[in-house]
Protein backbone atom coordinates (compact mmCIF):
# COMPACT_ATOMS: atom_id res chain seq x y z
CA UNK A 1 0.00 0.00 0.00
CA UNK A 2 1.40 3.01 -1.20
CA UNK A 3 0.99 6.41 1.55
CA UNK A 4 0.07 9.16 -0.72
CA UNK A 5 0.74 12.18 1.17
CA UNK A 6 3.72 14.56 0.77
CA UNK A 7 3.91 14.69 4.80
CA UNK A 8 6.05 12.23 6.88
CA UNK A 9 3.81 9.27 7.79
CA UNK A 10 4.50 10.34 11.38
CA UNK A 11 3.46 13.80 11.23
CA UNK A 12 0.95 14.67 13.80
CA UNK A 13 -2.77 15.20 13.05
CA UNK A 14 -6.09 16.09 14.85
CA UNK A 15 -8.72 13.59 15.03
CA UNK A 16 -11.79 13.77 16.82
CA UNK A 17 -12.42 11.47 19.80
CA UNK A 18 -15.32 10.46 17.55
CA UNK A 19 -13.11 9.60 15.01
CA UNK A 20 -10.85 7.89 17.32
CA UNK A 21 -13.16 5.52 18.90
CA UNK A 22 -14.99 4.55 15.75
CA UNK A 23 -18.28 6.20 16.62
CA UNK A 24 -18.53 8.26 13.78
CA UNK A 25 -16.54 8.88 10.20
CA UNK A 26 -14.64 11.40 8.98
CA UNK A 27 -16.96 13.84 7.17
CA UNK A 28 -14.48 16.98 7.69
CA UNK A 29 -10.88 17.51 6.70
CA UNK A 30 -9.11 20.87 7.32
CA UNK A 31 -5.43 21.55 6.17
CA UNK A 32 -4.63 24.27 8.65
CA UNK A 33 -2.99 27.19 6.65
CA UNK A 34 -0.76 28.97 10.34
CA UNK A 35 0.63 25.54 10.65
CA UNK A 36 -0.29 23.15 8.34
CA UNK A 37 -1.79 20.80 10.45
CA UNK A 38 -4.18 18.16 8.75
CA UNK A 39 -7.48 17.78 11.13
CA UNK A 40 -10.00 15.22 10.61
CA UNK A 41 -13.28 15.14 12.26
CA UNK A 42 -16.55 14.01 12.24
CA UNK A 43 -19.71 15.95 12.34
CA UNK A 44 -20.69 16.69 15.85
CA UNK A 45 -19.55 20.10 17.62
CA UNK A 46 -16.30 19.76 19.14
CA UNK A 47 -14.77 21.75 21.98
CA UNK A 48 -10.86 21.07 23.00
CA UNK A 49 -11.07 17.91 25.24
CA UNK A 50 -12.42 16.14 22.09
CA UNK A 51 -9.00 16.57 20.67
CA UNK A 52 -6.60 13.28 19.60
CA UNK A 53 -3.35 13.70 18.01
CA UNK A 54 -2.33 11.04 15.87
CA UNK A 55 0.48 10.31 13.46
CA UNK A 56 -1.44 10.82 9.66
CA UNK A 57 -0.09 7.61 8.91
CA UNK A 58 -2.63 6.32 11.71
CA UNK A 59 -5.68 8.48 10.39
CA UNK A 60 -4.65 6.98 6.95
CA UNK A 61 -5.11 3.72 8.37
CA UNK A 62 -8.33 4.31 10.10
CA UNK A 63 -10.19 5.84 6.54
CA UNK A 64 -7.65 5.30 3.39
CA UNK A 65 -10.54 7.57 1.47
CA UNK A 66 -8.59 10.43 2.97
CA UNK A 67 -5.66 9.35 0.58
CA UNK A 68 -8.18 11.40 -2.08
CA UNK A 69 -7.35 14.81 -0.96
CA UNK A 70 -3.04 14.58 -0.31
CA UNK A 71 -2.93 17.35 -2.65
CA UNK A 72 -5.03 19.79 -0.63
CA UNK A 73 -3.43 23.19 -0.11
CA UNK A 74 -2.69 24.36 3.36
CA UNK A 75 -5.88 27.14 4.07
CA UNK A 76 -8.31 24.25 2.60
CA UNK A 77 -11.23 22.41 3.98
CA UNK A 78 -13.24 19.61 2.42
CA UNK A 79 -16.49 17.79 3.57
CA UNK A 80 -19.02 15.07 2.96
CA UNK A 81 -22.11 14.08 4.24
CA UNK A 82 -21.15 10.48 5.47
CA UNK A 83 -18.17 8.15 4.98
CA UNK A 84 -19.70 6.80 2.04
CA UNK A 85 -19.94 9.78 0.16
CA UNK A 86 -17.65 11.07 -1.76
CA UNK A 87 -15.40 14.30 -0.58
CA UNK A 88 -16.72 17.89 -2.30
Amino acid sequence: MDFPFEDAPNTACIVCRHVMDKEKAITYISHDADDGMWQFLCDEEHAEEDARIISLYSAYMMDQSIGQVFDMPCGCYIQRKNGEDNWK
